[in-house]
């Protein structure tokens, strides 16, 4: 998939030692080839990217570890591997979704009570974000305004949008796992 175009021992061996400069190129070498990819298994560029992000972060954490002959196979498994899992949690919350959609809207008190708690949490934690990402998030989610609206209406590019969209929506996912977790204990 990547065989034309490894970095050589020598970057290797600099990405081992903390060197910024070889994660770097080892980035600007693979990136956009490894977000194709993902764009075709995802369907999403979003997906896509919090893919190839999550997978240069793995990289850059576990440098000191890593014994990579060649980037490039090491690179498409452990990005297939990602998307792997991204398509399972994809598919689980799809069956709970289906399932919670199919389950009798009751309107009891207690139904509107979690509603009122879940909005709460998001509201709680979104507040824990810088108040541009806040804005652009509630613009977003909350308005429904795509993110070349809010690029114009906030003088952004689309992609600083999509950052700032990314980042509060890899948070609110953490958080509300852990809520999530909690509730599904008690049921």
């Amino acid at each position: 998939m990547f065989a034309n175009s490894s970095p050589n021992r020598e970057s290797f061996l600099s990405l081992q030692k903390d060197e910024a400069a070889a994660f770097e190129e080892l980035y600007k070498t693979y990136w956009y080839r490894l977000y194709c990819v993902a764009r075709r298994q995802t369907s999403s560029p979003q997906d896509a990217e919090e893919l190839v992000q999550a997978l240069f972060e793995k990289i850059w954490k576990n440098r000191a570890s890593l014994t990579v002959k060649s980037w490039g196979p090491f690179l498409a498994i452990s990005l297939r591997n990602l998307i792997i899992d991204f398509q399972r949690r994809q598919a689980v919350q799809k069956k709970f979704l289906q399932q919670y959609r199919s389950s009798p809207v009751t309107g009891m008190p207690e139904d509107e009570l979690q509603q009122e708690q879940l909005q709460e949490i998001i509201e709680t934690h979104l507040q824990e974000l810088p108040q541009k990402t806040q804005d652009i998030f509630k613009l977003s989610r909350f308005e429904h305004k795509s993110v070349k609206e809010i690029a114009g209406s906030m003088q952004l590019t689309e992609k600083a949008v999509e950052y700032h969209i990314t980042k509060s929506i890899k948070l609110l996912r953490h958080y509300l796992r852990e809520h999530l977790s909690i509730f599904l204990h008690f049921l």
